[in-house]
């Protein structure tokens, strides 16, 4: 195979230079699980399949690869031709390239390529070999970290957590490194670091004490999606900074009409995940977002209302835009979308029955993919708002009752209660609520207890 070629050269010491003897087995490793995928018909298929068209010719490509002297052309190459992984000849000259300019790369040469690598379309047949190269390239980056400077290691966290790869012992190395030379990092660093960090669900709460430190004396040169990413980051990590979050907020004020409308949903939805009260900032948020509704996805749509619902902000208009822009869309938002749009509905009282005939409408078609938390609140919203859907009821019961062990005690009583609430008969449900909350008993509070 094409795999088992390119293996057979890469086992082999390049002419120009010796590669490392650990690099290669690796990268052998990788090819050899390859070749063997690649003798299934649905593998062979997907070697096959022609990827986007490269910048150049593919020969033209090859020829730029051999003849990169130094791995700062390299890096060029890769960033320039994010479709270089489509192609089974730039692969295999890729790698002994890669293998020769090795010893002689530095931290920042590390860096730049790494990123340059992150940014590459990589389809399914060629992943395990971009994937080991990016690892080795990180084991080399880790023992370099010292040599590493504020931007060369946000950006080598950024080109991991972008292609979602896992290096616990470079992210510890990279905060370990990062600390001393905090008051370094400019904004965009700051932001990159402590994003890739959540994104990775690494937690290092030194880090990220460190960084709030550094980052509010220069808050006043955070962009909008620096501010969004940052507090965004602090919150899925759940690493609370009340003085960082103020000084966000009043950073983001003044230039709130410069927020798309991702960064107006990330910053709420930060702010209401650490419960920090900001109102001014709620209402700026509100004002920005309403003539921009419409560029909103449905995850934004969902965040934005859920955001002002948890904090307990009224926003009728708001609220009136949400709905709006929803409805068209509304066949593409998740399970949890619907689920969570129409609680935050139910929460601030807003009535919008449209809305909620459409989602009902929309969750029919994908009700087996709500988990518990989704079917318990989304019957909970309907019953709240005393809107009848009896067919979506009985839908909710059947999806409800094979996962019914995973409910816990709030879920079963609100799932029990809003069906008695509307006056909607399902002994079936009723009887399975009932052998799961038995075992789980303990763990209902009074108010579970009186729902149910």
């Amino acid at each position: 195979t094409k795999h088992a070629l390119a293996l057979g050269f890469l086992q082999q010491p390049s002419r120009c230079s010796r590669p490392s003897r650990r690099f290669v087995p690796l990268f052998a490793r990788s090819y050899n699980r390859a070749g063997d995928q690649g003798r299934s018909r649905k593998a062979n298929h997907i070697q096959r399949t022609r990827g986007p068209p490269s910048a150049v010719n593919p020969r033209d490509l090859v020829q730029q690869i051999r003849s990169s002297r130094i791995c700062f052309e390299l890096s060029k190459v890769v960033r320039e031709n994010p479709s270089l992984f489509f192609s089974e000849d730039s692969i295999r000259a890729l790698i002994p390239k890669v293998a020769e300019l090795k010893p002689k790369m530095s931290a920042r040469d590390l860096a730049g390529l790494l990123n340059a690598l992150s940014k590459a379309r990589v389809p399914p047949h060629s992943l395990q070999v971009h994937t080991k190269l990016m690892l080795v390239l990180g084991e080399l980056a880790g023992r370099k970290i010292d040599d590493l400077e504020a931007r060369d290691i946000a950006m080598t966290l950024n080109a991991f957590a972008k292609r979602e790869l896992r290096n616990y012992e470079f992210f510890e190395k990279a905060a370990e490194a990062s600390i001393p030379i905090i008051g370094t990092f400019n904004s965009q660093d700051v932001a990159n670091t402590v994003n890739a960090f959540a994104k990775m669900d690494h937690q290092h709460p030194r880090l990220f004490d460190e960084v709030a430190s550094a980052a509010i004396p220069i808050i006043d040169t955070f962009k909008s999606q620096e501010l969004a990413n940052t507090v965004n980051a602090f919150a899925k990590i759940d690493h609370p900074q009340p003085s960082l979050f103020d000084e966000v907020a009043n950073a983001a004020i003044p230039i709130i009409g410069t927020f798309n409308s991702q960064n107006l949903a990330n910053t709420v939805n930060a702010f209401a995940k650490t419960d920090h009260q900001h109102p001014r900032l709620f209402d700026e948020v509100a004002k920005a977002a309403i003539p921009i509704i419409r560029n909103f996805n449905s995850q934004g749509l969902a965040n934005t209302v859920n955001a002002f619902a948890k904090m307990d902000y009224q926003h009728p208009r708001l609220f009136d835009e949400v709905a709006n822009a929803a409805i068209p869309i509304i066949n593409t938002f998740e399970s949890q979308g619907l689920a969570n749009i129409v609680n935050a509905f139910a929460q601030m009282d807003h009535q919008h029955p449209m809305l909620f005939d459409e989602v009902a409408n929309a969750a029919f078609p994908i009700i087996g993919t709500f988990n518990s938390q989704a079917l318990a609140i989304t019957v909970n919203a309907f019953a709240k708002m005393d809107h009848e859907h009896p067919m979506l009821f009985d839908e909710v019961a059947k999806a409800a009752i094979p996962i019914i062990s995973t409910f816990n005690s709030q879920e079963l009583a609100n799932i029990v209660n809003a069906f008695a609430k509307m006056d909607h008969q399902h002994p079936t449900l009723f009887d399975e609520v009932a052998k799961a909350a038995i075992p789980i008993i303990n763990t209902f509070n009074s108010q579970h207890l009186a729902n149910t």
